[in-house]
């Protein structure tokens, strides 16, 4: 990776501990397991914001399926 790509940044020295121990478990660079690190945290972004939207979607559709429900003992006999 060229050194134009990278930049510094502080983090705690045992961060700095963590990182280089698992590049030396994985055999890759701390740049590229911070890479993987960020990754990481964007998809569990991702995925706990699309939790959240399918919950609430979700009670969404029980409130409306509650309310069709509450329609359905209109007096008439069951056709079956």
């Amino acid at each position: 990776m060229a050194a134009a790509e990278t930049t510094t940044i502080r983090v705690r020295r045992s961060t700095q501990r963590r990182l280089a121990q698992e590049a030396d478990l994985t055999g890759q660079s701390v740049v590229d397991v911070l890479d993987v690190a960020a990754d990481l945290l964007e998809e569990q972004r991702l995925l706990a914001d699309m939790d959240r939207a399918y919950q609430a979607q979700g009670a969404k559709i029980r409130e409306e399926s509650a309310a069709w429900e509450a329609t359905l003992p209109d007096g008439l006999a069951d056709e079956r």
